[in-house]
């Protein structure tokens, strides 16, 4: 005679390996179909617009990539020791050819890049600590086009004058941003002269 008295009891060990195995399966079902999709509408080209679903679970895993300790790092460079000018030329030098001299990513790179450039003037990117911004600029992004820069550790002065310059972008003009290009392009052909 069965009945709930002669069931089988699980123990708490028992029903906890039984509850991660199938969340885990669950989430390998979800990943397995949504990477399915991906490459049945689509493929893996860096052409497509990615779904709201993909570009969150990328999003989500660049986030978590970062190491913590970087979320607390502050700018070395001081606002006493800021030099606009120089900071925008080490942008221009390295940033500016897909994120734009205005930082929002309206280049010729924009629809043919996945992740897209993201605009750096947005709030998500304001928001991101000046550590965190410099991990992303010192290591770049893998899978995408954003390289990383200089050499590892954490006292790169080129790396800070970008993340001191990031900050500011929000705040600059047009006009601004073409007074700074001018100059760049500027700075650059007299190096050019005194080269040959």
């Amino acid at each position: 005679m069965s009945g709930p008295d002669t069931e089988p009891k699980r123990t708490p060990v028992v029903r906890t390996i039984v509850n991660v195995w199938a969340t885990l399966s669950l989430v390998g079902f979800v990943l397995t179909v949504a990477a399915g999709l991906i490459l049945w509408s689509k493929g893996l080209g860096a052409r497509p617009e990615p779904s709201a679903l993909e570009a969150n679970v990328s999003m989500h895993a660049w986030e978590s990539s970062i190491p913590t300790r970087y979320e607390e790092m502050k700018n070395p460079i001081s606002a006493a020791a800021f030099d606009l000018n120089e900071s925008a030329s080490h942008y221009a030098e390295h940033c500016a050819v897909c994120h734009g001299m205005n930082g929002k990513g309206e280049t010729a790179f924009k629809g043919t890049m996945y992740p897209r450039p993201p605009d750096l003037t947005s709030t998500d990117t304001q928001e991101m600590s000046d550590g965190e911004l410099y991990w992303t600029i010192k290591n770049g992004v893998r899978w995408s086009g954003m390289p990383a820069f200089g050499e590892p550790g954490e006292n790169d002065q080129h790396a800070w004058k970008i993340v001191a310059f990031l900050r500011q972008l929000p705040k600059l003009s047009p006009e601004q941003i073409i007074v700074l290009q001018q100059s760049h392009e500027a700075a650059d052909h007299s190096h050019m002269d005194h080269d040959h």
